[in-house]
């Protein structure tokens, strides 16, 4: 059963209505007659027997309806006044989850709080795949610029491909559709964790490593991916150190691992039109040149000698010969997931430090792609998510034997 509890009040209603066929989860609170008018349509036509659920601010309580749609709240867990900025779409996200295994639902879609994804053909795109059996958990694929989600492109897709072996562009999703077979799995996945190490929700990740089947939809929502007002070295930190926290957990499954598969895709992605704004790499590059001066024993204490040799190569150029090799950048990664995990310099030290090092490479991959389409910046990430692949067995080689400073392969 899932490890959350819901009140005597939800929990009766749960009993009383029986199983249901769909649990549609909002990640935050709602007005419930603004939320009737968008669900009526988003789920005009459909005949099954549906929950929409989102947190309440008040006790918990089960909300009913005349119609096949029953709206309901769930009781939103405290994340311990926590700083980070994903870890309540986390909790909110576990929280559906384990509702719609109590529901005994025949699958849960959730859905970010903002609704923009609330519409007729979203929820179709990834209902459909898990409803009618064919896979286990439908994952989103946003419309994004050639500038948009870099976090995402550079670190987070291309490690989660490389790891755990599937083609998902975006582990770390506000929508996604799990079937039953994985509510349960998904609800209690790392959510157990000490108030101060509260884990991120990786989904796709979760079931790859537990050989569920995946697939993507096409999701037509662009949203920021962060307020302005939260640091870069605050969100790198909480997601990458959120990965990295993970991978320790599943290293025996993911070293077994070799290369990755595509998964089946469902709709068409709706790109921006017109040209993005240039972005200006200098600030960047001298934030990495800053870097290289003030963190260099930090960096020593992670990096081996070779890959020292070559950023301090890099911090001698100007700005417009900046690149940084796709290959020498996942080593880069592999090498800080390694020292997150020995703990020879403190994990905020050493997330801290990673900071300089991703604006690098961000200014490096800007400047490659400033006269591209879409199409072909897309090609690009392609290009660097087959070298993470391509350095693994770096990893892996340093995972086994961490004091070995030598590069592999």
């Amino acid at each position: 059963m899932p490890a959350i509890e819901f009140p005597a009040e939800l929990q009766k209603s749960i009993q009383e209505s029986g199983p249901v066929d769909l649990v549609v989860g909002i990640t935050g609170t709602a007005e419930l007659d603004a939320l009737r008018a968008k669900t009526r349509v988003s789920l005009n036509g459909t005949s099954a027997r549906t929950v929409i659920a989102f947190a309440g601010d008040g006790a918990p309580q089960a909300i009913t309806s005349e119609e096949r749609v029953r709206f309901a709240t769930y009781p939103m867990p405290s994340v311990g006044g926590s700083l980070a900025i994903w870890a309540d779409v986390s909790a909110a996200q576990r929280s559906i989850l384990a509702l719609a295994a109590a529901w005994q639902a025949r699958a849960c879609v959730v859905i970010h709080g903002d609704l923009a994804a609330l519409d007729a053909e979203t929820i179709r795109l990834l209902t459909d795949p898990t409803l009618q059996g064919q896979c286990d958990l439908v994952m989103p694929d946003y419309p994004h610029g050639k500038y948009e989600g870099l976090i995402n492109k550079g670190i987070l897709a291309p490690l989660s491909r490389a790891l755990y072996g599937k083609r998902v562009r975006f582990p770390l999703a506000g929508e996604f559709c799990a079937g039953a077979n994985v509510l349960t799995k998904l609800a209690e996945d790392g959510g157990d964790r000490a108030r101060n190490e509260q884990q991120l929700l990786w989904p796709a990740n979760a079931v790859a490593m537990s050989g569920g089947r995946l697939s993507t939809a096409a999701v037509n929502v662009r949203r920021a991916a962060q307020a302005d007002n939260v640091e870069l070295s605050a969100v790198l930190s909480e997601f990458a150190g959120s990965l990295f926290q993970e991978l320790e957990v599943c290293a025996a499954q993911w070293q077994r691992v070799r290369g990755s598969q595509p998964v089946p895709h469902y709709g068409n992605l709706i790109f921006p039109q017109g040209d993005e704004h240039a972005v200006d790499s200098r600030p960047m590059v001298e934030s990495f040149v800053f870097g290289s001066r003030n963190l260099e024993e930090v960096w020593r204490l992670v990096l081996p000698p070779a890959t020292m040799l070559e950023l301090k190569r890099l911090a001698r150029l100007n700005a417009e010969q900046f690149r940084m090799q796709d290959a020498m950048w996942a080593r880069i990664i592999y090498d800080f997931a390694l020292a997150h995990r020995m703990r020879r310099v403190s994990r905020s030290h050493v997330l801290g430090a990673l900071t300089p090092l991703y604006l690098g490479w961000v200014a490096s991959y800007t400047q490659e792609v400033s006269g591209a389409t879409p199409q072909e910046a897309d090609q690009r990430i392609e290009q660097l998510a087959r070298a993470y692949e391509e350095q693994k067995p770096y990893f892996v080689s340093r995972w086994r034997w961490p004091e070995r400073v030598a590069d592999v392969g």
